[in-house]
């Protein structure tokens, strides 16, 4: 396969995992690109990263994003690895489309299938991209069943969509780091209007809620690890061009 020649990372930790695991290569021809965590901001991001010089000036364009997801299924466990075959849009729950109808986005097949066969411990799963995060195990277990998915995330769709529209070929690998039956705490106000999760509230956040900010740290901690594995497995594997730079 062609090597990617863009990462997508949701910004903060997750950025920082990929960096690390990039780090043997001090600069390149590949570049690093930290998003904004699912919001508004990304569709505005993506459009002005998509019309500069550096996206027009190149004849072709690969991009892997990668980052973590929340499971919806009891099959998958916190630091498995996951390939996308597809996304499906969260309807509202006043929507009278029937959820087993709504229609999938999917990522580039070629690159999906060679990403599976260099990652030969991984699943391939259908995600689901919604507004908010998803905090209880009661919601999570029920959507799982509502929709034909088994992970969550907040970027997914709108990062596929526009990807497809500008002709981009992309793929997306996510390491799971909430199971189907963990409650999280509601973390969207520690989140800021341009996609960043603030320290200073999340820190706020995961004090109010002691149990289950102890076990999102385990359990974010864990798969950020396993992000950062990943990354490095993919750059030895030759997915990536020879230098990285951030």
């Amino acid at each position: 396969m062609e090597p990617f020649n863009f990462i997508l990372v949701p910004q903060g930790q997750e950025y920082r995992a990929v960096l690390r695991g990039l780090r043997p290569i001090n600069s390149s021809t590949i570049k690093v690109l930290p998003i904004p965590i699912g919001s508004q901001y990304l569709t505005v991001y993506l459009k002005k990263w998509l019309d500069s010089e550096i996206v027009n000036s190149k004849s072709s364009i690969r991009v892997l994003v990668l980052g973590l997801c929340g499971s919806l299924s009891p099959n998958l466990e916190v630091g498995d690895i996951v390939i996308y075959q597809n996304c499906l849009p969260l309807l509202s729950d006043n929507s009278d489309q029937d959820t087993e109808n709504n229609i999938a986005v999917s990522w580039d097949n070629d690159l999906t299938l060679a990403l599976y066969q260099k990652l030969v411990s991984s699943h391939l799963v259908r995600g689901l991209t919604t507004n908010r995060v998803i905090t209880t195990a009661i919601e999570k277990q029920r959507l799982g069943q509502l929709y034909p998915v088994e992970v969550v995330d907040m970027e997914g769709l709108i990062l596929l969509n526009s990807l497809k529209e500008a002709g981009i070929k992309a793929a997306m690998v996510r390491v799971v780091s909430d199971t189907s039956s963990q409650d999280l705490p509601d973390l969207s106000t520690a989140i800021d209007q341009n996609g960043l999760l603030k320290i200073f509230p999340l820190i706020k956040v995961l004090l109010q809620h002691p149990v289950k900010g102890l076990k999102l740290i385990s359990s974010g901690l864990k798969s950020l690890a396993v992000l950062q594995q990943l990354t490095q497995k993919l750059q030895y594997s030759l997915v990536f061009r020879n230098r990285v730079s951030p």
